[in-house]
């Protein structure tokens, strides 16, 4: 049995980090079921309401980030290596990031009609960051990430689902769309999902990182 394995099981219950990783997750779910019906929505006023809640869930994901980082200052031993917690931590607050600055470049770009993908590529968002609360949920010490290896190939596989529609979405548009503003603006939206997708990934790299370290 691996040194760091064995010290794992010396080292106290954590009681700070994972009830606080499993607030960011479920946030997460939060920010993606708005995005989602942001995106179903027709009537103006109500779309500028789920602006907002994607707003504030993007604040507070930014408050439970700075309570992490301060968690992390403060204590001696973590739950698992410091520089595993600090991307963990920073690339769940980048999908709320980066949700929140699609939703702004929908408003600002005044965008009524949503192409299909956009529809696709945000439902595929939400069952990631299902899966990532999913595994922070039920993880109750690092050497439980070991149980969900499935989940971090399932975000994998999704990632990769949303870059096949990426790409053709953008060989499309660059062909198809005469107006280069509209194209501009279509772009924009869609590389902020594409990039949501990809922390997601990021995150389920994290995982898999943490259950190769413990073996």
């Amino acid at each position: 049995m691996k040194l760091d394995r064995i010290f794992s099981y010396l080292v106290p219950k954590d009681r700070k980090f994972f009830p606080l990783f499993v607030e960011v997750a479920n946030n997460l779910v939060v920010a993606s079921e708005l995005f989602k019906k942001l995106l179903d929505e027709a009537d103006p006023d109500k779309r500028l309401k789920y602006i907002k809640d994607i707003s504030d869930a993007e604040h507070l994901g930014d408050d439970l980030t700075r309570k992490l980082m301060k968690e992390l200052n403060a204590t001696f031993i973590t739950p698992f290596e410091r520089e595993d917690i600090h991307v963990l931590v920073d690339k769940m607050d980048s999908i709320v990031d980066l949700l929140h600055g699609a939703s702004k470049r929908i408003q600002m770009y005044n965008v009524s009609v949503f192409p299909k993908e956009f529809i696709q590529i945000a439902d595929i968002i939400h069952v990631a960051v299902l899966e990532i609360q999913l595994v922070l949920k039920n993880v109750k010490d690092v050497n439980d990430f070991k149980l969900y290896i499935d989940s971090c190939t399932k975000i994998s596989n999704l990632e990769t689902e949303v870059d096949d529609i990426y790409q053709s979405f953008l060989a499309n548009l660059f062909e198809s769309e005469i107006n280069a503003v509209e194209l501009i603006k279509k772009r924009d939206i869609l590389t902020a999902l594409e990039k949501a997708i990809d922390r997601c990934d990021d995150v389920a790299k994290v995982f898999s990182t943490l259950i190769v370290k413990m073996g």
